[in-house]
């Protein structure tokens, strides 16, 4: 029953329980990933130190920003489903966008400074983008949660272009 009850905040974002559920499932995610990071050596003192952009804080800084941002994904698809009414594809959108930040460190062979953390932080704007559009057709407050990932996104391609990989 009480996972009947998770999987129904979950997917139709009732009440508070539903809050809760949307960003619970990506915060826990997100901090395993980070977790498994710092585990396997991809993140910390010695990994910052190689990428050598002075611009971006430190990984412990990085990954609570990101899962502040993964967090607001959860929240964006809440108030979604909440205020149009639509738990369809729509609504999934910041999922789909909470999987392909999730992915980033995985397909830039361990958040090195090379052309896919580049493309992929253009990915990750672009995919923002298309998350907000599709979001913004039914509902004009949940595309504001997902802003600071765009924001953040363009902060991170100033600081590669800035100083680009060797």
């Amino acid at each position: 029953m009480a996972s009947s009850r998770f999987h129904n905040a979950l997917t139709l974002a009732q009440g508070r329980g539903g809050l809760a559920a949307n960003v619970a499932v990506l915060l826990v995610v997100t901090i395993a990933v980070n977790g498994f990071l710092f585990a396997v050596g991809w993140a910390g003192p010695a990994a910052t130190a190689a990428r050598k952009m002075p611009m971006v804080p430190p990984d412990y800084m990085v990954g609570l920003i990101w899962t502040l941002l993964l967090g607001l994904m959860g929240a964006a698809r809440w108030v979604y489903v909440r205020q149009s009414g639509d738990a369809g594809w729509r609504s999934w959108a910041p999922y789909a966008l909470g999987a392909v930040c999730i992915a980033y460190p995985f397909y830039t062979s361990g958040l090195k400074l090379n052309a896919a953390a580049y493309w992929g932080t253009w990915l990750t704007i672009f995919c923002t983008l298309g998350a907000i559009f599709v979001l913004r057709t039914r509902d004009a407050r949940s595309p504001w949660y997902l802003l600071p990932t765009a924001c953040w996104g363009g902060y991170v391609v100033s600081v590669m272009m800035a100083y680009p990989p060797m």
